[in-house]
């Protein structure tokens, strides 16, 4: 849970690239191990920030700031790796940063006991996405915390939960999650999984969880929701299994889309073929199966059939699964945006980053996505 701030003051577009990188045993000093620290020594007046990850056969780093400081910076370091060592795994604009108090020259080195390579080669790219997105899922949920704001709504959580039951009282959003989605939406998610745990402790029953819930919607939909983009940046179908009842963090989840600039269309139908109908109104969307935000999802529960189901009638979709397992509910945006800017694990040796950061010069204020004419 966080807010997204460009520290640099401006408005201009900002340009994220994650690398992924390989060590190897008795390497040279220019294998790929050595961008990492590379990176690190960069001038800090290049405004770039980020988050970096040392797996057990490599490291992962994510790179934020204006797009031709970035590409300058690259230019300056890409042509000492080693090509089969040095990949970038995902590109993209972006309206903020997500590691805003992180300097990259200031970057600590976080560990994951994770392996990026099956043997001699790579894993699969669609395999180290998976990865990567719980990885920094977890550091920008690290990363709000350092912020006392967001430290302090959490704190908060269990006396609003108690107020959501108490029919007398008259709960209020704090102004923290009031004003701002994102915070909202980690806000929201810890209520609802208080509520969750709370009825596991059978110390609630359903009535009053599906009441509190009540309370809770009302309140999210006076605060306030973002309109569809005039000019979307991609589009998203969010689908609700028949028969899931918990909706809040769905409509979190368009709303949160919606702000990233994305056109999202909320899928509610009874039957599998009526979903299958709409979605094929919508083609070539992102689609996501949404899921319960109060507790944990089965492996094989409502949510985990339908993707199973629509996968296999529509092979050529990305059919993703939402719900607590997917990930925070405040970093479904940048989740998606990993997926979306995917790079093809292009060596970063063989990109020209000097032609790129004239590029970005020009398209610095163009619409969020994928380095255009680079990337798919």
């Amino acid at each position: 849970m966080g807010t997204r701030a460009d520290v640099s003051g401006g408005r201009s577009r900002l340009l994220r690239a994650v690398l992924i990188g390989r060590t190897a045993e008795g390497a040279g000093a220019r294998r790929g191990g050595s961008i990492r620290h590379d990176l690190a020594a960069l001038p800090g007046d290049l405004g770039l920030s980020g988050a970096a990850v040392a797996a057990t056969d490599g490291w992962l780093q994510w790179i934020e700031g204006p797009g031709p400081q970035l590409c300058a910076a690259m230019a300056q370091i890409a042509p000492d790796t080693v090509p089969e060592d040095v990949r970038l795994l995902s590109a993209g604009w972006t309206d903020a940063r997500r590691f805003a108090r992180w300097p990259l020259f200031h970057a600590v080195v976080h560990r994951h006991a994770a392996r990026l390579c099956a043997g001699a080669a790579w894993s699969p790219e669609e395999d180290l996405l998976r990865l990567a997105m719980p990885v920094f899922d977890d550091l920008s949920q690290d990363h709000a915390l350092g912020s006392f704001a967001q430290s302090d709504l959490l704190r908060r959580v269990p006396d609003f939960v108690e107020r959501l039951l108490d029919c007398d009282a008259e709960p209020a959003l704090p102004v923290t999650a009031r004003d701002d989605l994102q915070a909202r939406a980690g806000f929201v998610e810890a209520c609802l999984q208080r509520l969750g745990q709370m009825r596991d402790a059978a110390a609630i029953g359903l009535a009053e969880g599906a009441l509190a819930q009540t309370r809770l919607n009302s309140l999210l939909q006076r605060a306030g929701r973002p309109s569809q983009p005039l000019d979307p940046r991609g589009r998203v179908c969010l689908v609700l299994p028949p028969g899931q009842a918990e909706m809040i963090g769905t409509i979190l989840k368009a709303d949160l889309l919606r702000l990233a600039g994305l056109s999202v269309r909320v899928i509610l139908e009874p039957e599998t073929g009526d979903i299958l109908a709409s979605l094929r109104d919508e083609a070539g969307a992102v689609v996501i199966v949404t899921g319960p935000r109060m507790a944990a999802e089965t492996a094989d529960g409502r949510s985990a059939q339908l993707v199973a189901q629509l996968r296999q009638a529509l092979p050529e979709r990305r059919v993703l699964r939402g719900g607590l397992a997917s990930g925070p509910l405040a970093e479904c945006a940048e989740r998606l945006a990993l997926l979306r800017h995917r790079a093809g694990l292009a060596p970063v040796q063989g990109l020209d980053w000097a032609a790129m950061g004239s590029l970005a010069t020009l398209i610095g204020a163009g619409p969020q996505g994928a380095v255009p004419g680079l990337f798919a």
